[in-house]
C-alpha cells in the first residue's frame, strides 16, 4: 500500500511538472499582445537567453510608442531571441525568404508573422507591407547589414533600406547593439554555444524630421549614417565612420 502511494506521488508530480510550462505559457498568453501559440515559441528562446547566454538587458523598448524600426547589428541566427527580450510586445522580423523555404520552418515563420523578402534586388510587396505594419503600430526589426557579420568589422557595409521604410511609414528608428555573440556562418552554432550577450536600447530617433520627410538618395544615406552611428554609440564607439553597400553588395560578399 505505501509503494502504491508513493507511486501515485510520482505520478502526480510528473504530471504537474509536465503541465507547468503549459500554465505558465497560459498566464503569461492572458498578460502579453503574444498569442498562445507565439508564446509556446518563444518560451525555448528564454530559456537559452536566460541560462545558455546568460544574457543581460540595457534599457528596453518603450511600452507606449506606437510603432518603430529596430536596427541592430548582426551577428548570429540568435539575434531575434535577444531582441524580443527587450519588449513584451511582439517584435516582427524581416528575413530573406530563403531561410523559410521548408514547410515546417515556413509554418513556424506564419505564426511568429515573420515577414520573408527576397535579397537580389527590391522585394516592393514585402517592402509595402513592413511600411503599413509599422505605420499601423507594429514594431519590426531589420538588419541594415542585410546578411551574418562574421568578419572582424564592427558592421559591415549596410544599405538604407530600414530607414526608408521608417520614413515611409511615419515612425521612429531604434538603433540596438548587440555585444558578445558567438558568431558564424553555421546558423545552429549559437544553440549549442554558451556565452554572456549584452543588448543595449538606444533612444528613439525622428528619421521623419532628420529627412524632412524626404527618401532622395542622398537624404537616406546621410540619415542611414546618422542613425549607423548610434548603434556605435551604444558600443563605446565614437569615431567608427559607416560604410554604405553598393548596387552589387551582395555580389561582393558571396564572390
Amino acid at each position: 500500500m505505501q509503494q502504491d502511494s508513493a507511486f501515485l506521488l510520482v505520478d502526480i508530480v510528473l504530471v504537474l511538472a509536465a503541465l507547468l510550462p503549459l500554465w505558465l505559457a497560459i498566464g503569461f498568453t492572458v498578460r502579453s499582445p503574444l498569442n498562445f501559440l507565439q508564446v509556446l515559441l518563444w518560451m525555448p528562446a528564454a530559456m537559452f537567453t536566460a541560462f545558455l547566454w546568460r544574457s543581460r538587458l540595457h534599457g528596453r523598448i518603450p511600452e507606449d510608442i506606437d510603432g518603430a524600426i529596430l536596427i541592430s547589428n548582426h551577428r548570429s541566427s540568435a539575434d531575434p531571441f535577444f531582441m524580443q527580450m527587450a519588449s513584451r510586445r511582439p517584435i516582427g522580423w524581416m528575413i530573406a525568404r530563403e531561410f523559410a523555404s521548408g514547410p515546417l520552418i515556413r509554418h513556424l515563420m506564419n505564426i511568429l508573422d515573420v515577414i520573408t523578402a527576397g535579397r537580389r534586388g527590391v522585394d516592393t510587396a514585402a517592402t509595402k507591407r513592413v511600411i503599413r505594419e509599422a505605420k499601423a503600430g507594429r514594431l519590426i526589426c531589420m538588419f541594415p547589414e542585410g546578411r551574418l557579420n562574421t568578419t572582424e568589422q564592427f558592421m559591415q557595409s549596410c544599405r538604407p533600406g530600414a530607414i526608408m521604410v521608417a520614413i515611409r511609414a511615419g515612425v521612429p528608428v531604434i538603433p540596438c547593439y548587440l555585444h558578445n555573440l558567438p558568431f558564424s556562418n553555421v546558423i545552429a552554432q549559437p544553440f549549442y554555444t554558451p556565452a554572456r550577450v549584452s543588448l543595449f536600447v538606444g533612444e528613439p530617433i525622428d528619421v521623419v524630421k532628420l529627412a524632412n520627410g524626404q527618401t532622395d538618395k542622398a537624404t537616406l544615406q546621410r540619415v542611414t549614417i546618422h542613425c549607423l552611428k548610434e548603434i556605435a554609440r551604444l558600443a563605446g564607439i565614437h569615431d567608427w565612420e559607416p560604410e554604405m553597400a553598393g548596387k552589387n553588395w551582395l555580389k561582393d560578399q558571396t564572390s
